[in-house]
């Protein structure tokens, strides 16, 4: 007897088969494989749109704090003329008449 005659024979086998013959559960089944694998909105889409909006919104927060870091610079550059001197000495290299300026970078 063959492997297929004796899973055949088995009463839970003729349920499953039967349902699987069923026309509703062919059609329920077609339109579900169709709209998970070739709709444009389909799984794969919907995944690489929601890992583009995870992307977008680390990207959101780190330049909000940025931008945040930016206020509060300036805000100590407006108030502050000392820092505003030290500002422009270690950003662009100010210097007054008569004075060398030396950089001096980290060795890495």
């Amino acid at each position: 007897m063959s492997f297929f005659s004796r899973i055949s024979q088995k009463p839970g086998f003729r349920q499953v088969f039967n349902v699987l013959k069923n026309k509703y559960f062919i059609v329920t089944f077609l339109f579900l494989v169709w709209i998970l694998f070739f709709d444009t909105n389909n799984l794969i889409t919907w995944y690489k749109d929601l890992k583009q909006l995870a992307w977008q919104n680390r990207q959101k927060v780190y330049y909000q704090n940025a931008i945040k870091q930016a206020d509060e610079k300036l805000q100590e550059l407006a108030s502050n003329k000392d820092s505003l001197e030290k500002f422009a000495r270690e950003q662009y290299l100010f210097h007054q008449a008569g004075e060398d300026v030396y950089v001096l970078e980290d060795g890495q």
